[in-house]
């Protein structure tokens, strides 16, 4: 049992050694650039092994100029196999390797009669073909066209030569010239044939590769198909020219429209954030202007261009806060094939219902709310309003809204109704107001647009979050680390001084 283990192991260390030499020592994943290594390396090793069997050949036939150059031929193809796996350059190598073999066909048929008796081509040549061949397997047609080209300058070289009648040299005994070239011959076709194989090979195993691409990019489809339908979040892609090419059941569950009806067609209305289209046409065409437009709807951010915002669709069931997130889809290239984009409503009620037209607010939305026209005049005020800044409903209605706020604040609360009556939604502000007991009133608000209704003006609501006592603790604070650090910066300075008069003192009393 011990010995069959130690055989066992003994295989499998030569396996693995056998299996580094051709791979290079490269672990690759790529199955494609392993074939290749090893079909390199099998081509180095095969002339390595042959290159002192042909040598015996030749100095036993007497031609002791080709004996030396196939020994030398066996040792540059050594030197070519480290290079390849010192550098692991598939065209580096390929290249190093066939010029050795090409200056070693040459000098052999050079010095073989170059061209046969009565100009029949020279069988060394179907090799110098073979060469091609390699060099196309291994590093692809450019290479194996630039060699293509070197072998047409030099038969032209040769045939040029023969015109003139040079006599070239044949250090083979004539009794054996006949059996040498037969024998060139059928190694050449071997070669031949062995490459026919190969690239037989090679193009049953791409169209292998791509039917396996083709079967995993089905199946792909289909799982991401599944998992969307599966979905219970509103979701949609668009492709490269803004057309919806997938509307989850839960997106027409959401807004009522079917697939059948969208697909082939611009993002709905309803998901549309103003000119710009939806967030996903917008990550689409110029995701910069998601930043430039809505900064400060803007949740997060990815790295990849993923954008997650909680905002306002005034378009969407009479105007809805919504959380959309969004993202560029990109294909192994890193091109831009499209985006997808989600759709959450947030659970509550509707503005334009919590915001009646009779200027009365809905008692169901509790926070402070209240209503400004276009003539910037406040035309509704909740009970929420009355209780956080003091001013009944009969005082505030008809009164200018900018009255409301600090004038440190004004004028980026005009801008925020600027922008509502434009159709966006502002981001969360934070605006000091007026109590009607003249305290201040701090609060976080979003100004956000509403459609008008049976031809009347337009109107926005302005929707308010009390934070006066965190802002007032928040100042508090930050007055009180400034006087600290005045204290602080006071003593420092004192304890300078006393050091000064110390050391001072220290030095008259030495000096006395």
């Amino acid at each position: 049992m011990d010995g069959f283990d130690w055989a066992t192991r003994t295989t499998m260390n030569l396996d693995t050694l056998f299996n580094n030499l051709l791979t290079s020592g490269i672990g690759l994943s790529d199955s494609e650039t392993l074939r290749k290594l090893r079909i390199l390396n099998t081509f180095h090793l095969v002339v390595i092994m042959a290159a002192p069997l042909l040598g015996l050949f030749y100095f036993y036939a007497g031609a002791l100029i080709l004996f030396y150059v196939t020994i030398f031929t066996g040792i540059l193809m050594i030197s070519s196999f480290l290079l390849l796996r010192k550098t692991r350059s598939l065209v580096l190598g390929g290249h190093c390797a066939i010029s050795i073999l090409w200056a070693f066909l040459f000098l052999v048929s050079w010095n073989t009669g170059a061209i046969t008796f009565e100009g029949v081509i020279h069988p060394t040549w179907i090799l110098n073909g073979s060469l091609i061949l390699l060099a196309v397997l291994i590093m692809g047609y450019l290479h194996g066209s630039l060699w293509t080209m070197a072998m047409f300058v030099q038969v032209g070289i040769i045939v040029y030569l023969y015109q003139i009648r040079f006599q070239f040299p044949n250090l083979l005994p004539m009794e054996m010239t006949a059996l040498y070239h037969l024998g060139t011959f059928m190694i050449g076709f071997l070669v031949l044939v062995l490459f026919a194989f190969l690239f037989e090979r090679e193009r049953e195993e791409a169209l292998l590769r791509e039917e396996g691409k083709a079967q995993a990019l089905r199946e792909s489809k289909k799982y991401i198909d599944d998992i969307l339908e599966r979905s219970p979040v509103p979701t949609l892609i668009i492709d490269r020219s803004h057309r919806v090419v997938q509307w989850n059941p839960a997106c027409q569950t959401l807004t009522g429209i079917s697939a059948g009806e969208i697909l082939g067609k611009a993002v709905w209305e309803g998901f549309r954030m103003g000119q710009q289209g939806s967030l996903a046409d917008m990550v689409l065409a110029e995701p910069g202007a998601v930043n430039d437009h809505f900064r400060e709807a803007v949740l997060s951010k990815s790295e990849s261009g993923w954008y997650e915002m909680d905002t306002f669709l005034p378009h969407f069931q009479n105007g809805r806060r919504v959380l959309l997130s969004a993202g560029a889809l990109l294909d192994e290239t890193g091109g831009v094939r499209g985006a997808i984009q989600t759709v959450r409503e947030v659970a509550g009620e509707p503005l334009d219902r919590a915001l009646r037209d009779s200027g009365q607010v809905n008692e169901a939305f509790v926070s402070p709310v209240y209503k400004v026209n276009a003539r910037g005049r406040i035309s509704s005020w909740n009970r929420g309003c009355e209780e956080i800044f003091g001013y009944p409903s009969g005082e505030m209605i008809g009164r200018n809204a900018a009255d409301l706020v600090s004038a440190r604040y004004r004028t980026l609360f005009e801008e925020a109704l600027t922008r509502a009556f434009q159709g966006e939604t502002s981001g969360t502000k934070i605006w000091r107001c007026q109590h009607s007991e003249g305290k201040p009133v701090y609060v976080t608000a979003r100004v956000y647009p509403l459609q008008a209704g049976n031809g009347g003006e337009k109107e926005c609501a302005v929707v308010n979050a009390d934070v006066t006592d965190i802002t007032i603790r928040l100042k508090k604070s930050e007055s009180e680390a400034v006087e600290t650090k005045e204290k602080l910066k006071t003593l420092s300075e004192e304890h300078g001084l006393l050091k000064k008069n110390i050391a001072s003192f220290i030095r008259k009393t030495e000096e006395e």
